[in-house]
């Protein structure tokens, strides 16, 4: 069945044949969110043109459009919401083509608003997309090819937006997917190299204690935060996590985030918060006395814990799991729980009696 046909198919209620997965998953959402196949109606909003990622990634792909003159191609990046934030055109009639279907700064191309195409799929699915002719939702676009994909920050590792390729649909080859991996891989060594001191030893304290443990773990300082897809789950707040940094103070050891959630705190600087801190997050446990998730299943509650209040059972705990990977060593416990050998006998003294 021809990609036309397909197309036609699908709008008259049909399920249509011979179409890429990815492709028909998107005309569903497409149709799911209302979208209209038959309007060009994209639709404006106000854009910043000036924001960091548009002042980092520009200038990546400004290097590559000296190649494409002549060719009949266009660059533009795409904010977190698929809204056009920076567009080249390799000659003035592209250009105007490109007016003419509002493939403009401020333009929505989220796939909820204009259906199937690069960015929106990119954004959706958080890879590479290619989208060709009659592939696109709305008709208007069917003489249109692009290629798009997410870029994550590799500090943050959060998605600033989108990369963006199109062309004429007859002129759309393998080449196009090619060249929006190396524009991603271009901006995103960009930003690294824009990336501040502080934030570089973020990322290596939190690559660092990411792979020393298999419990969810989290890397902040007062406006960053850099999470592993566990503690992403778990829907944190940067600037909530940090205020409970912040009152907790350098020398603690363990903070309580939510009824169920404590966490190891690790200054990226020993003593001091200014460089941020490591959180290593641990569940505690619920009010009807079951474990929670991350915990030892099968281990009863130690009877002298019973009288400690929730922050010391989490410690207490956090000192058992750090001895027991030290096979029992007080000075590497010690070091690694961040404490003197002293505190961690008081600790031991307090938290596990005739045990230290």
């Amino acid at each position: 069945m021809r990609m036309r046909d397909a197309w036609e198919d699908f709008q008259s209620g049909g399920d249509p044949a011979g179409v890429p997965p990815e492709i028909v998953k998107s005309w569903r959402r497409s149709r799911w969110s209302g979208v209209d196949p038959d309007r060009l109606e994209v639709g404006h909003v106000e854009i910043n043109a000036e924001s960091a990622f548009v002042r980092t990634a520009a200038p990546v792909l400004s290097r590559m459009s000296d190649l494409l003159v002549g060719t009949s191609t266009c660059l533009a990046l795409a904010d977190v919401n698929g809204n056009l934030i920076w567009r080249w055109a390799s000659e003035p009639l592209l250009s105007r083509k490109l007016d003419r279907f509002q493939f403009d700064k401020g333009a929505r191309f989220g796939e909820k608003y204009v259906g199937t195409n690069g960015v929106g799929i990119s954004l959706e699915s958080g890879g590479i997309a290619v989208v060709v002719g009659e592939e696109h939702y709305k008709q208007a676009f069917h003489g249109w090819g692009c290629a798009a994909a997410p870029v994550v920050h590799p500090i943050t590792r959060q998605v600033c937006g989108a990369v963006n390729i199109t062309c004429r649909a007859a002129d759309a080859n393998q080449l196009l997917q090619v060249a929006v991996r190396s524009l991603v891989d271009g901006v995103r060594s960009a930003l690294y190299s824009a990336s501040t001191a502080k934030q570089r030893r973020l990322l290596d304290a939190f690559l660092t204690y990411r792979a020393a443990t298999n419990r969810p773990v989290v890397s902040l300082h007062d406006h960053i935060m850099i999470a592993d897809e566990a503690a992403a789950a778990l829907n944190l707040d940067q600037s909530y996590l940090w205020a409970a940094v912040r009152e907790a103070g350098p020398a603690a050891t363990v903070i309580r985030l939510s009824g169920t959630v404590t966490a190891r705190l690790h200054p990226v600087t020993p003593g001091r918060l200014t460089d941020g801190v490591v959180l290593v997050l641990l569940a505690g446990r619920p009010s009807d006395g079951r474990r929670g998730a991350g915990d030892r299943a099968g281990t009863p509650t130690s009877p002298h814990l019973s009288g400690l209040n929730p922050i010391e059972q989490a410690e207490a705990e956090i000192i058992r799991d750090v001895l027991a990977e030290c096979a029992g060593n007080k000075s590497a416990a010690a070091a690694r729980l961040g404490m003197s050998r002293g505190t961690l006998y008081q600790k031991l003294r307090r938290y596990r009696p005739g045990e230290e």
